[in-house]
């Protein structure tokens, strides 16, 4: 499958937390390094810079309709 999905989402989330580098969430959730950098990239809240997987899900189901 290509796209993420909710729980890689979370686990993202979750890691990054946790102060986890891009290229140990990328290996933990089985996606290539600039898979998780695009996701960072695309999904933050604009304002605090802060990634939260339920707001990712909104972008991702807003641009695929």
């Amino acid at each position: 499958m290509k796209h993420l999905t909710v729980e890689q989402r979370y686990a993202i989330s979750i890691l990054k937390e946790k102060g986890k580098s891009q290229k140990e969430i990328a290996k933990m959730i089985g996606k290539d390094k600039s898979v998780v950098s695009r996701e960072l990239a695309r999904n933050c809240d604009k304002r605090s810079g802060k990634y939260d997987h339920e707001l990712a899900q909104r972008k991702y189901r807003k641009r695929i309709e």
